[in-house]
């Protein structure tokens, strides 16, 4: 079978991927389009010099990705079965990244006892747009105590990265096994969220009216991460005890103001 450049280049970088070599991708893909290779004809096909296609060959059989054959006095060489061949690759890339975890994690409270026996440094660090949005709910999921409180318009969140990335945040939150508590401002978008508030592991209160939040915040562990406006564009990320237990305090004050109010905590329709 004799494939198009389309497909022919997305062979070659697929295999690029796996870690062959331009003249590796060039030998093997020749063998896959005819199935009565040899290196005189591989030679020919991809312009290579047949001493350096017979060292290629010879390097991919060692691999397991071609085979030599003989048909009567001529030998052949055929491709090995790609999908054994490609499982086979993929389950020790997976063995190797397995193996590498384990190490990491290892290591880890040696290196967490190590940062906790030093002095604290508060950090503030400042991203922006949708892909800071992104690194820090990657640094918030990474949190080891799994719970964080919120205060929030949801719509600003929205604007950052869009409904599909904040649904996916509830997906990822659910798969965790992270907790939260939230208060957010009365909108409909929010009252969406808080129907699904038993099912996300949520407590939300929805403030009244007349308190709006040009900005949000979420607090996890020993950091705030602040969000601003889409026109201001800035997330902060504050790593620090002092100001965590302080917004801490905050939250929990408005929280009790929010409950002794009466006001809704109960989901939409209660």
């Amino acid at each position: 079978m004799v494939l198009n450049k389309i497909q022919q280049e997305q062979i070659k970088n697929t295999l690029s991927q796996l870690g062959f070599s331009e003249k590796e991708g060039a030998v093997y893909l020749s063998a896959l389009q005819n199935s009565n290779s040899s290196v005189l004809t591989i030679a020919r096909d991809t312009e290579l010099s047949r001493g350096t296609v017979f060292d290629i060959v010879e390097n991919l059989k060692k691999k397991g990705y071609l085979a030599e054959v003989r048909k009567g006095k001529k030998r052949r060489l055929i491709v090995e079965n790609p999908t054994n061949r490609f499982y086979s690759f993929l389950d020790q890339q997976h063995y190797e990244l397995e193996k590498t975890k384990n190490l990491v994690e290892d290591v880890l409270p040696l290196i967490k006892t190590i940062n906790a026996n030093e002095d604290f440094n508060p950090q503030i660090r400042v991203y922006a747009g949708e892909t800071g949005f992104r690194k820090v709910w990657d640094e918030i999921f990474s949190y080891q105590g799994k719970e964080f409180l919120s205060i929030t318009r949801i719509e600003t969140l929205v604007k950052f990265c869009g409904r599909d990335f904040l649904d996916r945040i509830q997906e990822r939150k659910m798969k965790l096994g992270f907790s939260s508590r939230a208060i957010n401002e009365d909108s409909l978008l929010s009252r969406e969220l808080k129907a699904k508030d038993k099912e996300e592991k949520r407590e939300t209160f929805l403030v009244p009216e007349e308190f709006k939040f040009p900005t949000g915040e979420i607090i996890f562990g020993d950091k705030i991460a602040m969000f601003s406006t889409k026109q201001e564009n800035i997330i902060l990320i504050i790593e620090s005890k002092d100001f965590a237990e302080t917004h801490r305090i905050y939250f929990e004050m408005l929280w009790k103001f929010l409950e002794e109010r009466g006001c809704e905590n109960k989901g939409v329709g209660n």
